[in-house]
C-alpha cells in the first residue's frame, strides 16, 4: 500500500479533469467581493499546480504547499515548462512552517476533506492563522455531506487506457462520517507488463456549523458558505462548499 497521491500524481491531470478556469475566476470574484486585493498567495495542497499556476500568470506571488512529493514534481515540472516563478514546498498541512506571512491563503478541490479528525483540522487552521496577515483571507472548498455520502457513497469506478487502467472502489460508513476510497492502478511497463499499485484515500464529512466552531476557535472570522460555485448560500444538495474566512 502506498501513500495517496503517488501512484495517482502522474494520471492526475487526465482523471480529475474540472474547469479550473472557472475555478480560477470563481476565487477572484470572492476576492473582489470581500475587497481583498492580496499580492501574495499561499496554496495548500496545490498539487499539479493547475490553480497555482493561473494565478502565477496573472502576476500573483504563489507559494504552493503539498504533502505528496509526486504531486509537487508534476507542479514543478509544468512551471518549469513556462518558465514561471513558483514556490513550492513539501509539507504536512497539519505542521506548516514557511518563512514568511502572505496576504490570503487558499485550499481547493477538497483538500481539508483529508483531515479525519477535529484535532488535524484544528491544526491547520491554526498553521494558516500564523501564515496569513491580519485581515487576508482564507478560502477553500469541501465535498459536501451529500456527495460523499451519495454520489461517491459506496460506489465504483473503472477506466481501462492503454498505458494505464484503474479501479476506484468507496466505501461510506454513517457513524464516522468518512469515505474510504481505494484506487488499485495498473500501468504499463516497458516489456509490457502490467505493474499493480494501490492507493488508499480518506475524507471525512465536515459540516458548516463545525468549521465555523473549528476555525473561530483558531482565531478566524467566519465569514461565509457558499453553493460552489457561485454566490449562493449552501444547501444540504450542494455537492462542494465554498467557505470565506478571514484573519
Amino acid at each position: 500500500m502506498t501513500k495517496a497521491y503517488t501512484h495517482l500524481a502522474p494520471f492526475y491531470d487526465f482523471l480529475m479533469a474540472a474547469d479550473y478556469p472557472l475555478w480560477e475566476q470563481y476565487l477572484l470574484s470572492l476576492f473582489k467581493k470581500f475587497a481583498a486585493v492580496p499580492k501574495t498567495i499561499l496554496d495548500l495542497g496545490c498539487g499539479t499546480g493547475n490553480l497555482t499556476l493561473p494565478l502565477v500568470r496573472r502576476g500573483f506571488a504563489v507559494t504552493g504547499v503539498d504533502s505528496s512529493a509526486e504531486m509537487l514534481r508534476q507542479a514543478a515540472l509544468k512551471a518549469e515548462e513556462e518558465n514561471l516563478p513558483v514556490t513550492l514546498h513539501k509539507q504536512d498541512l497539519r505542521g506548516l512552517a514557511l518563512p514568511q506571512v502572505f496576504d490570503a491563503a487558499i485550499s481547493t478541490c477538497d483538500v481539508l476533506n483529508y483531515q479525519v479528525s477535529a484535532a488535524d483540522l484544528q491544526a491547520v487552521f491554526a498553521g494558516v492563522f500564523k501564515h496569513v496577515a491580519c485581515g487576508g483571507l482564507f478560502l477553500f472548498d469541501l465535498n459536501s455531506a451529500y456527495k460523499l455520502a451519495n454520489i461517491y457513497g459506496n460506489q465504483s469506478y473503472a477506466e481501462l487506457h492503454d498505458d494505464f487502467s484503474y479501479f476506484w472502489d468507496n466505501s461510506y460508513d454513517e457513524e464516522s462520517k468518512i469515505c474510504k476510497m481505494e484506487i488499485t492502478f495498473f500501468t504499463r511497463a516497458e516489456n509490457g507488463l502490467y505493474k499493480r499499485a494501490v492507493e488508499r484515500h480518506r475524507q471525512k464529512v465536515w459540516l458548516p456549523a463545525e468549521i465555523r466552531k473549528i476555525s473561530e476557535t483558531a482565531g478566524f472570522k467566519f465569514l461565509a458558505c457558499y453553493d460552489f460555485p457561485s454566490l449562493e448560500p449552501y444547501s444540504q444538495n450542494s455537492q462542494r462548499w465554498q467557505f470565506v474566512l478571514q484573519r
